[in-house]
């Protein structure tokens, strides 16, 4: 993470590489969430696995609730991205510090978001991986 101690282009630099990183991420979680879509909704699980259909439909609605947070994030990341000119703009600490703030609290929130991300995927894996045909 950048400190003060740092040139602004520096700070910029790495700040504007965590955001290619991030929206990296969220295009691989897109392709995951395609991919679990078309697994949950296939014909090729087992037909008397008991609770399946229930299981399967809460699995669905968490991947609704997934993807709608992912295109959240994708959003604000972008907008945070055009943002990050602003940094440069900056003429005291302050400014600096606030910038600084957000960007930590937005890559906390991130990371916290995809950690989540990556146990539903596991969950849903471990589940569908001893039931299928």
């Amino acid at each position: 993470m950048a400190n003060l101690k740092n040139s602004d282009q520096e700070i910029l630099t790495e700040l504007h590489n965590d955001t290619l990183l991030w929206i990296s991420m969220l295009g691989y979680m897109e392709n995951d969430l395609q991919f679990i879509n078309r697994l949950l909704n296939s014909k090729a699980f087992k037909d008397k696995v008991p609770n399946l259909f229930e299981r399967l439909q809460n699995y669905l609605h968490e991947m609704k609730t997934k993807t709608r947070e992912l295109k959240n994030f994708k959003k604000e990341i972008n907008e945070y991205g055009v943002e990050l000119k602003g940094i440069l703009e900056c003429q005291d600490i302050s400014c600096d510090t606030f910038y600084l703030e957000n960007h930590r609290t937005l890559k906390n929130r991130f990371e916290k978001f995809y950690t989540e991300f990556n146990d539903y995927k596991t969950r849903i894996f471990n589940y569908t991986g001893g039931i299928l045909r």
